[in-house]
């Protein structure tokens, strides 16, 4: 397949092509959003006899909150977070369908511009397009959706109510060590989970665009669309 001596920026102009940018602004940020959060968390270890209070900081920065262990009060490491709190599941699932969906993005862009001719004229190829595009559609939905959940539990987590009832653990108690403060930017997970439900739209449109493209109609010309 030859490949054409100039690029088609112009499939940019048509929906088509511009939806695609769109997408892929919105992966990036549901990725960047979701890679920003973390806790730093603040605990006081009462010392004998005089009861000294010792500050110690905690960072954390993953999902799997059920695998962390702090350092106690006693030097050692303990498992804080129990298995209900972790999020590492549909982190797994937010990133395989993000990256996926980022590099066909990439690829069907790459399509549009260089073999835009191609595309308006061979209804394969516009077929194929259609189904990745659904399929990415439907994973999104629940990608959305699980990962929303995913984002509360870790807000719940985090939570000062929630770091007060871990610290309240026999494990934790008997080391005298009491819950002080955390800092925590859960704020920007709320942002990744809108990123994520705005690619929804955009691949469910994307669809419809896709679809006016491969229904057979009089014109010669696909981009009549926009």
């Amino acid at each position: 397949m030859p490949i054409p001596s100039h690029l088609h920026l112009n499939a940019f102009k048509y929906p088509l092509g511009f939806i695609r940018v769109i997408q892929f602004v919105f992966i990036i940020i549901a990725i960047a959003a979701a890679n920003s959060w973390g806790l730093t968390m603040e605990y006081n270890c009462a010392v004998e006899p005089n009861k000294t209070s010792v500050s110690n900081y905690q960072k954390v920065f993953t999902f799997s909150l059920s695998k962390v262990k702090l350092t106690g009060c006693d030097k050692d490491l303990h498992t804080f977070w129990q298995a209900d709190d972790s999020a590492s599941g549909s982190a797994g699932f937010f990133y395989f369908v993000n990256v996926a969906a980022l590099i066909y993005v990439i690829f069907v862009t790459f399509v549009y511009v260089i073999f835009w001719n191609i595309y308006q004229t061979e209804k394969r190829i516009p077929l194929v397009d259609l189904a990745v595009t659904a399929l990415f559609f439907v994973l999104f939905f629940f990608c959305s959706s699980i990962w929303w959940a995913g984002a509360n539990t870790i807000g719940t987590a985090t939570s000062d109510d929630r770091l007060k009832e871990l610290f309240a653990q026999e494990s934790w108690k008997d080391q005298n060590a009491t819950f002080s403060s955390r800092d925590v930017n859960n704020g920007k997970l709320a942002i990744s989970v809108l990123a994520d439900w705005v690619c929804v739209l955009c691949f469910a449109f994307n669809c419809w665009f896709i679809w006016k493209e491969v229904v057979p109609r009089d014109s010669n010309n696909p981009t009549d669309i926009a």
